[in-house]
């Protein structure tokens, strides 16, 4: 569906069941505080009353993505990174940096999460250690345990990660032996780069829950994640942008740590 003007809250509804989906005003409402979808513009009350707010073209052509993609994804954590891609590669003219905001905290919801989520994020980080001549059975699920506690519980205690990790890196021609040879480029697996991992992870959840990204902030991190791209995305890279996008977040919460930390004036 092509939409070039904007439409209220009913043409949102009506642009639904044309298009084969069932959505009602309060599933429009709850997207909007959730940044799935953004905040309608107001208008000025006219002789008659107020009139309904509108949404933007490209708002509509969202809305009707998002509620094809709820049929197979009907998280709203999933969902939410829909609006991201969109912010990321299409920019205000798609989507709000106040309403990726919201959407950032949606996507995250608990940066605790559950011990099920724990155990999925700790298993992708495993996966570039996921190999029987690395370590022993005993060592790698010693390791993935640490991972499951450090991001259920919120915190990262670096030299025991570091210690459950070093016998998975040791000695270091297995680990050399079981690089992909066909990737010259690819990143060196070390007991630091895991234990990093693990931290942006840890601190990306911790600085959008609180709701402690400044808009300039996240304008800057999409700045630096766009720099490192050619060209337009791929569609690999579009659904994937906002995994990308929490990536960047956790850089920046620690380098801003970091940066904290030295200029603080020494105290008594």
């Amino acid at each position: 569906m092509q939409f070039t003007e904007p439409g209220t809250i009913d043409d949102l509804v009506e642009d639904a069941r044309a298009a084969g989906y069932r959505a009602t005003p309060r599933l429009v409402h709850d997207w909007v505080a959730k940044g799935v979808l953004g905040k309608p513009q107001r208008r000025r009350t006219g002789p008659n009353g107020s009139e309904k707010a509108l949404h933007s073209a490209n708002q509509r052509f969202l809305f009707i993505a998002l509620l094809r993609e709820r049929v197979s994804a009907p998280r709203l954590s999933d969902l939410a990174s829909i609006p991201l891609a969109a912010w990321l590669y299409g920019g205000a003219e798609w989507v709000s940096t106040d309403q990726a905001l919201r959407a950032l905290q949606t996507y995250v919801g608990d940066p605790r999460g559950t011990q099920a989520w724990a155990r999925r994020i700790a298993a992708s980080i495993m996966s570039e250690v996921d190999d029987p001549r690395l370590g022993t059975r005993h060592n790698r699920r010693e390791l993935l345990e640490a991972l499951v506690q450090a991001l259920y519980t919120g915190g990262f205690d670096r030299e025991l990660l570091l210690a459950k990790a070093r016998p998975l890196f040791d000695p270091a021609h297995m680990l050399l032996s079981s690089a992909n040879p066909e990737d010259p480029h690819q990143t060196p697996r070390t007991p630091e780069s895991l234990a990093f991992r693990l931290e942006i992870v840890i601190a990306a959840g911790q600085a959008i829950r609180a709701g402690e990204l400044e808009p300039w902030e996240l304008e800057a991190i999409r700045e630096l994640e766009n720099d490192a791209e050619d060209g337009n995305p791929t569609p690999e890279q579009f659904f994937g942008a906002a995994t990308k996008l929490y990536r960047g977040v956790g850089v920046w919460a620690i380098m801003r740590r970091f940066k904290q930390s030295h200029d603080r004036p020494d105290g008594p």
